[in-house]
């Protein structure tokens, strides 16, 4: 007559892989106690997730810097941040950023531990619209902090758009805008060869923003001649009589299908002359921002669910229909 032998006794330190109910296991598993946890803002750029999170507590102000690849957007938002570093701007106080080490990011470049010979900015590459945000204080503001979140979109972006109503459409994020930056490149503008065509461009931007009815007569424009410094630096009175004449195309065309246009001159980072101050113009800019706001809405920056016609589209527009509602 054969037993079963009792099973051994295991060495200090190696775990059984006996199955928990084993009668030979006399000790119970220790349950797995997971801590309260807390969530805290990663500070990289804001998807349309986050912006939406951020636009439905506070009141938020949604600023669309638009333009062509290298015409100065990145550059002109940086500077703001970097201007705030050194105090207040245009009587505001810093107050504060869900996105801190996503704008020392894309200061580096300009900065002396780069080790580079000339200052620059990081490039935003075509992709997702990302946001950038910044908290203002004033002494006198009633409503307490101002928060203004800013679009980091590629200029490839935008160049699409300007070629094409659809493309131009998908940019949803311009239904909210309650400024809407049209920067034109003053670099190229001095350029004989080059200056009507970048006007000329600009100004399809804008003309297919508004057929798309993506903005419209209640939106505030602001035609900004970013790198001004370039124009500073040349003193040719031929060159900025052109500026007068591409305000005057502007005007005629545009001035009555948007709320407000406004010309600024804007010098970010100049490296042209000497007799213009890092961030010329922004301060003026921000005090519009903060002033002025074409209505007071709630905002919503997440786009609509446009599932398409076909029958497996519907089927997925109910289907998410129908888990946002039992949420």
């Amino acid at each position: 007559m054969s037993t079963t032998p009792p099973n051994p006794p295991l060495p200090v330190g190696q775990e059984s892989d006996r199955p928990l109910g084993d009668a030979t296991s006399s000790i119970a598993p220790t349950p797995m106690v997971i801590p309260d946890l807390i969530e805290l803002s990663s500070g990289k750029e804001l998807d349309e997730a986050g912006a939406s999170k951020l636009q439905a507590s506070l009141p938020v102000r949604l600023i669309v810097v638009a333009g062509p690849v290298g015409c100065g957007k990145t550059t002109l938002i940086t500077s703001l941040y970097e201007l705030f570093q050194w105090g207040k701007v245009s009587d505001y106080f810093f107050a504060g950023s869900s996105t801190l080490p996503a704008f020392e990011r894309r200061c580096y470049l300009s900065r002396t531990a780069s080790q580079r010979s000339m200052p620059d900015t990081e490039r935003t590459l075509l992709g997702d619209v990302r946001y950038l945000h910044l908290r203002i204080w004033k002494d006198n503001f009633a409503k307490g902090p101002l928060d203004l979140l800013f679009t980091d979109v590629s200029g490839e972006a935008f160049e699409h758009a300007r070629d094409s109503v659809v493309e131009c459409q998908r940019l949803h994020f311009l239904h909210q805008t309650d400024h809407f930056l049209l920067l034109l490149d003053s670099e190229k503008l001095v350029n004989k060869e080059q200056r009507w065509r970048v006007a000329h461009e600009s100004m399809t931007l804008l003309r297919t923003c508004l057929d798309s009815q993506m903005l419209n007569r209640t939106s505030l424009v602001d035609v900004l001649w970013t790198k001004f410094d370039y124009f500073l630096a040349d003193q040719d009175q031929q060159k900025l009589k052109f500026l007068d004449s591409i305000k005057a195309e502007f005007e005629t065309e545009f001035s009555s299908r948007v709320g407000r246009l406004t010309f600024s001159q804007i010098a970010a980072r100049p490296t042209e002359t000497d007799t213009v101050e890092f961030g010329h113009g922004i301060a003026n800019l921000l005090e519009d921002w903060a002033t002025v706001s074409p209505r007071e809405r709630p905002m919503n920056i997440l786009p609509s669910n446009d599932f398409g016609s076909r029958e497996s589209e519907s089927f997925a527009s109910r289907h998410f229909n129908q888990t946002e509602e039992s949420e």
